[in-house]
């Protein structure tokens, strides 16, 4: 998997915008396929710019950190077991495929989950899980700082109750401007206040 490929499937094009926040991920030319992140904010003279990512994404030791939060809460299920009998040759290997640029992730698991209503699931095999929390390992900290106040989904003390929360009191802000019709108001008041999302 080379750098700008690797790039690629993190941002997508290799351009994310979000809210006039540019981040554009490059490849650099070298034997290792390094990876660039730039950041650059409103304004142009506004650039930062973080080397050498994608080396510290295959380092050992930032495996093995992805390995125990990979881990967490599935300690005693049947393929962590199994990664961590062997767990340095595992991750070394991991590690080689990282470096030479010959990684694929595995099939997806599917399975049907029936609580509390039926759907389908698609989880990635362990291994590939390890590698997802190795790039968030390196890029968290670079992408939490440019993100909005509102924004949600994987953050950390942050979710769909802080989401829920966050767009009630925007909600209950818009009725109470009265920026909707009488009735419109009277009902969604009703309803939310019934629920117990506006005092």
């Amino acid at each position: 998997m080379k750098g700008l490929r690797f790039g690629s499937v993190l941002a997508g094009n290799n351009n994310i915008n979000n809210n006039h926040r540019k981040v554009r991920l490059s490849n650099r030319s070298s034997n290792l396929p390094g990876m660039t992140l730039s950041c650059a904010g409103a304004f142009a003279g506004n650039m930062q710019t973080y080397n050498h990512l994608y080396e510290r994404l295959c380092g050992y030791d930032n495996l093995f950190l992805a390995f125990l939060k990979a881990k967490k809460r599935k300690a005693k299920k049947a393929y962590v077991l199994e990664f961590e009998k062997n767990l340095a040759n595992n991750l070394y290997g991991l590690q080689w495929e990282l470096l030479t640029s010959t990684y694929a992730p595995r099939p997806h698991t599917t399975f049907t989950v029936r609580d509390p209503k039926t759907r389908k699931i698609s989880a990635s095999h362990f291994r590939d899980r390890v590698v997802h929390h190795a790039v968030c390992n390196i890029i968290e900290s670079i992408f939490e700082k440019r993100f909005i106040h509102d924004t949600f989904a994987n953050r950390r003390g942050k979710g769909t109750s802080a989401a829920l929360k966050r767009f009630s009191y925007f909600l209950c802000k818009v009725i109470g401007n009265g920026n909707m019709t009488f009735r419109e108001r009277e009902r969604e008041s009703q309803i939310f206040t019934s629920i117990g999302l506006c005092p």
